[in-house]
């Protein structure tokens, strides 16, 4: 067993895409701080080189810190700024500039947020724009509310699609609870806490003999009535993986070593008296490990992995303190 989560290096789909736009908003807007320039329109100019500068700290700012999360916000909040300030400053022709917003907000932005956000910037561009000749005022609020409810259809779709294939890719399929790659997520959020983190590994003591002698149809029984019965001892806030074949992980977030070796103690022994245990014969080898405060996660997890690679050779049906020397 190696449950080693080694640094992803690569960036996730979030940050390359506040990344991208936040770069094209910038060489865009910088254009057009160009053209201001050029036409002697220095106050607007200097506003888009604010806005163009904005966007480029945005993008080093997600490149260095790879959170992207309250950069995206900071995205929509200024290309919302940007477009009512532009209306204001040049008139009420520059309300086109609506409609790249609101695309951006909802692309950005969960659809909940989105759409508060987007309600009260249209508000205000609709206020802005009231002087307009009727017919130019309605044609231009339909069509701000037709793209706005299709930006916010669309999004919410999206929101939905993403929740079900995270959901999928973040399940065991056979056990239906957290895989590995969950596993790896987990832990590599535990970077940076400064909260005691522990964790428990265990693995089937024998379960090998039952895929021999039962066929792996019973043995892919015997590790779902296992992922039950240790799932309905654990709390909510404790997070239990499979993290292969007969190899299982529970991460207790936030809490230290006392309360992890108690909860796995129990767990042994229950499944000791089990009925499992009885009808097949598994025991549980088991390692828990806090993770120290200058000790970093693959640190961590190998001092578990160890502990508990010897407790399998030392004789299995045991728990192991994987104590850090």
């Amino acid at each position: 067993m190696n449950p080693i989560n080694n640094k992803n290096t690569r960036r996730d789909g979030k940050e390359l895409i506040v990344m991208s736009l936040s770069m094209t908003y910038a060489i865009c807007v910088g254009l057009f701080a160009v053209i201001r320039f050029a036409n002697d329109e220095w106050i607007v100019g200097v506003f888009d080189s604010i806005l163009a500068l904005f966007g480029l700290y945005v993008f080093f700012l997600v490149y260095k810190t790879r959170n992207a999360d309250l950069p995206a916000y900071a995205i929509a909040i200024i290309s919302i700024i940007g477009t009512i300030a532009t209306i204001i400053l040049k008139g009420t022709t520059q309300v086109y500039w609506a409609y790249p917003s609101v695309a951006l907000v909802f692309y950005l932005l969960p659809p909940k947020h989105g759409i508060l956000m987007w309600s009260i910037s249209a508000v205000i561009i609709l206020f802005l724009i009231r002087d307009l000749p009727l017919i130019q005022l309605i044609s231009i609020s339909m069509t701000l509310f037709i793209t706005s409810f299709f930006c916010y259809f669309f999004a919410a779709k999206m929101e939905q699609q993403h929740i079900r294939l995270r959901k999928i890719a973040n399940e065991d399929v056979l056990t239906g609870t957290l895989n590995r790659r969950a596993f790896n997520q987990a832990t590599e959020a535990l970077k940076g806490s400064d909260k005691p983190q522990s964790g428990i590994l265990f693995d089937l003591d024998n379960f090998k003999q039952v895929n021999d002698y039962f066929g792996h149809a019973t043995g892919d029984q015997v590790l779902e009535k296992s992922v039950e019965f240790v799932a309905a001892m654990l709390k909510k806030e404790d997070q239990f993986f499979r993290i292969g074949g007969d190899e299982f992980a529970i991460l207790c977030k936030d809490r230290d070593f006392d309360y992890a070796y108690k909860l796995a103690l129990e767990v042994h022994q229950a499944f000791s008296r089990s009925e499992i245990k009885q009808q097949h014969h598994l025991t549980l080898s088991m390692s828990v490990a806090q993770k120290e405060p200058d000790e970093d996660i693959i640190e961590w997890l190998n001092r578990l992995d160890s502990a508990m690679y010897h407790a399998k050779k030392s004789g299995r049906n045991q728990i192991i303190k994987a104590i850090r020397h």
